[in-house]
């Protein structure tokens, strides 16, 4: 029986660029409180053991910042996130029902990532 090979995901650059910035806004916005506000920063890491669509509210990136730190508009930046979700690779906030579209947007395993990288031997949920 043949063995069964996963063909890696093949972005665009500007696709890839999306993505690591709003990997980096997440970053940024868990380790934003580490040394000024502790308790808030406990709170931003008990989220990341929850898993990833637990952090996508608060922690996650807006449309428009991707946008301002990228140079490109919000549209394509949606656009461009409507994509990598249909990938799997972004998931997007759709708690609140009374807004019409969804505001933040989070990486796919950024949680288990930054997870691993600042509690170190934490089990994160799925």
């Amino acid at each position: 029986m043949p063995e069964e090979r996963t063909a890696p995901l093949e972005l665009t650059a500007r696709q890839q660029s999306i993505l690591d910035t709003l990997r980096n806004i997440g970053r940024d916005n868990v380790i934003r409180y580490r040394s000024k506000t502790p308790h808030l920063y406990q709170q931003d890491c008990q989220r990341l053991l929850k898993g990833d669509e637990a952090c996508t509210w608060g922690l996650g990136g807006l449309t428009f910042q991707v946008g301002a730190r990228l140079g490109i508009s919000p549209q394509a930046v949606l656009s461009t996130f409507k994509a990598l979700e249909s990938r799997g690779l972004v998931i997007r906030e759709t708690r609140n029902p009374t807004y019409q579209r969804p505001l933040y947007w989070w990486p796919v395993g950024l949680a288990k990532a930054l997870a691993d990288e600042l509690m170190p031997g934490e089990e994160v949920n799925r």
